[in-house]
């Protein structure tokens, strides 16, 4: 009597599919084969497809953006939905990503791990996606510090102090609710606070 082969989930690929490196992706990108429509960004080598914006998600992503701007000293800047150019194959695309001054050497070159300070993504559809695939992402690549803008819980969810290894993650979380204030640390100094009733709509 002949094996039976399981059948395969209806959204599992017929055949084996690729993965990127980040140089292919950057290539591809460069000739314009991913453009920003496609709303996708690289993890871990995979395409991965990004939550459309609703009207909430992307006034909560200016919002934090202006609000964590005013407080950065002058030799830091933040940049919105842009690539972040992290080890291991990883082009993440965070909602806010707090780099080093000026902008203009962003023009030659992606930020990198030592460029960056903190790392912001808003979550409402996409919650379960920046706890269970940034939260590893980020830590690997020892970005200090890491906001989650929880719209589903309405908290901040700040993660510190990055541990690498076999598993990633982040040993310490503080949330912040309604009334609180969160410090904005940057290169371990606190440069300025935010009000989380300013990040929640």
């Amino acid at each position: 009597m002949g094996t039976k082969v399981a059948p395969l989930p209806a959204d599992a690929p017929p055949r084996s599919v690729h993965r990127f490196t980040i140089e292919e992706y950057e290539r591809l990108t460069a000739i314009g084969f991913f453009t920003p429509g496609d709303r996708s960004e690289l993890i871990d080598g995979w395409l991965v497809d990004k939550m459309a914006h609703n009207p909430q998600h992307a006034g909560t992503v200016d919002v934090a953006n202006s609000a964590i701007a005013e407080v950065l000293p002058a030799e830091w800047t933040t940049r919105t939905q842009l690539p972040v150019r992290l080890p291991g194959d990883n082009a993440p695309e965070p909602d806010v990503a707090v780099v080093r001054a000026p902008k203009q050497q962003y023009t030659k070159r992606h930020p990198t791990e030592k460029d960056v300070a903190i790392v912001v993504e808003v979550s409402d559809t996409s919650l379960d996606e920046d706890r269970r695939l940034k939260i590893p992402q980020y830590a690997k690549a020892k970005l200090p510090v890491y906001w989650i803008v929880n719209l589903v819980d309405r908290c901040v969810e700040v993660y510190t102090q990055p541990k690498g290894g076999k598993n990633p993650t982040y040993k310490t979380r503080a949330d912040y609710g309604p009334g609180d204030v969160i410090p904005v640390v940057v290169d371990g100094e606190q440069v300025g606070t935010v009000s989380v009733d300013q990040l929640l709509p």
